[in-house]
């Protein structure tokens, strides 16, 4: 029965009703009577707001609706649409919320860091409500300067974000060598992973000077550790070669490496090459 509507009617005329309806061109699917008085009448879904007037109007009571076929479907549908609207607003906020930092938990024996690991994260934009982080390696590193650290992982369970952190238990001291300079000239650039800076970016420093020595502090304890840092350092450089132009150029790239502020000059015997020098070095660093 597709877009049929079915009704109980109550009236002493009750079993006038078909008869009634016929009149009207309002075709009856189904009658019965259900008791005296009483009768249960199916008709077409689209002819129902014509037979209810009609009926109202010549006081016949009407109740129990019922829609069977398409016209039940068309009724429950904005309902369907609801429930379905509100499945797919609770995956999509489970979905959202699984992929945002709810909370932070730190494990491990080196839990005792979880002031400053909470502190580095804060740092590097990853608090409540942030979005899972892609690359750990910065907090990672920065993690694994802590004095002791020898490990640090990050697992991501729903919203839950864990930092696993080790501390060494060996209290020998951590054979390590510092950063020296290689040569005199002006620091440019300082990269410490691990290990205690003594200079930074703008100093000048002199050929064999440690730059990153191999300790942490923990107030005002020395921790022996390990040096993972590297450095940039520039200085002028000069030469003139017996050579053609091109020729000094080319040995001048071999003996400074590519030089900036490159500046050439002729001179009696040849060329002289002028420029800034860079030299990096790195202690378990590439």
């Amino acid at each position: 029965m597709l877009g049929t509507i079915g009704f109980t009617v109550h009236s002493l005329s009750a079993g006038r009703v078909p008869d009634k309806l016929a009149r009207e061109n309002i075709p009856v699917r189904f009658c019965r009577e259900v008791q005296k008085n009483v009768l249960e009448v199916h008709i077409r879904a689209k002819d129902m707001k014509k037979a209810f007037a009609i009926l109202r109007g010549s006081c016949y009571d009407i109740s129990g609706v019922k829609y069977y076929g398409l016209a039940r479907a068309r009724q429950l549908l904005p309902r369907a649409a609801g429930l379905l609207l509100g499945a797919l607003m609770f995956f999509s906020a489970v979905l959202f919320f699984q992929s945002r930092v709810l909370e932070v938990e730190v494990t491990g024996n080196g839990a005792y860091y979880e002031r400053e690991v909470r502190a580095i994260l804060r740092e590097e934009g990853i608090r409540e409500f942030s979005a899972m982080p892609k690359d750990t390696a910065l907090v990672t590193a920065r993690v694994l300067s802590l004095p002791r650290v020898e490990f640090c992982a990050f697992k991501r369970q729903g919203g839950v974000l864990s930092v696993e952190v080790r501390v060494s238990e060996d209290v020998q001291p951590i054979a390590g060598m510092p950063l020296v300079a290689p040569v005199s000239g002006t620091v440019v650039r300082l990269t410490v992973i691990r290990g205690t800076p003594l200079v930074q970016p703008g100093d000048e420093v002199v050929q064999g000077q440690t730059l990153v020595d191999a300790y942490l502090l923990a107030g005002e304890e020395r921790i022996p550790s390990l040096v993972i840092a590297s450095v940039a350092l520039q200085r002028e450089v000069s030469a003139e070669y017996a050579l053609s132009r091109e020729n000094a150029l080319a040995q001048a790239l071999l003996d400074f490496g590519p030089l900036e502020n490159l500046h050439t000059e002729k001179t009696k015997h040849g060329w002289r090459i002028a420029g800034l020098m860079t030299k990096t070095a790195s202690v378990n660093l590439a």
